[in-house]
């Protein structure tokens, strides 16, 4: 058995940059209004009502507004309900957030 060789492959890419920045980030919580969005998967709509009450109570946080942007849902022709992952809210809602929420946190779950 002589001559055999074993070929590693590293499977890291290379980290790509950007010239995005993040947005700037209150120092606090409280007395904002904070935006919980929801792309619809049930295990987050099960938590989001107690995590917005928890923002409240621990963080002082003043009001928050609930929005649901789940993904569409679709039936194929033998009616079982499907799912077709959103890339993205509406334009129109993310505006509305925009206009009514200091700090939106995007909710996922699975």
């Amino acid at each position: 058995m002589g001559g055999s060789t074993i070929l590693i492959r590293d499977p890291i890419g290379e980290p790509r940059t950007s010239d995005l920045k993040l947005s700037p980030r209150p120092e606090s919580l409280e007395g904002l209004t904070v935006g919980l969005l929801s792309n619809g998967w049930w295990s987050w709509n099960v938590v989001q009502q107690r995590f917005g009450e928890l923002l409240k109570e621990r963080c002082g946080v003043a009001d928050t507004m609930f929005l649901d942007f789940r993904a569409a849902t679709m039936k194929d022709k033998g009616g079982n309900l499907t799912w077709k992952i959103a890339r993205g809210a509406d334009p129109y809602y993310a505006d509305q957030l925009a206009d009514k929420c200091d700090v939106v946190i995007t909710g996922l779950g699975n």
